[in-house]
């Protein structure tokens, strides 16, 4: 499913830290940070591993991104995964390409949404 994925040898933790440190050096930022792990326990109370999604951001290369379409910030910032499963970290990335069957419910049902406005 993901077009890139690599396990890290180090806790979940450190490897974010790394992966912050290094993208920095590229001119990228975290622009938002999310734990779905987090809003599962609280709305369901169902525990899963730690499941972290950055939002990563290079400004320039978005606004140059933006001159070629517009409407681009559906896929910008570029998310950024980061979880842990059965003991070990992930670090992942993925393409529309690969994502498409697996949310093209939810995008029908939002997309309904904006028809409705």
């Amino acid at each position: 499913m993901f077009r890139y994925r690599r396990k890290v040898e180090m806790p979940l933790k450190e490897a974010e830290e790394k992966f912050k440190a290094k993208l920095e050096e590229k001119g990228y930022k975290v622009v938002l940070e999310f734990t779905p792990s987090d809003v599962v326990k609280a709305k369901l109370g169902v525990e899963m591993e730690p499941y972290r999604i950055l939002y990563v951001c290079n400004p320039k290369k978005f606004y140059e991104m933006t001159k070629v379409e517009y409407e681009i910030g559906s896929f910008a910032p570029c998310p950024v995964l980061l979880y842990e499963r059965d003991g070990e970290v992930y670090i992942a990335i993925n393409t529309a390409e690969d994502v498409v069957d697996i949310i093209k419910e939810p995008l029908e049902d939002i997309k309904a949404v904006i028809e409705s406005l």
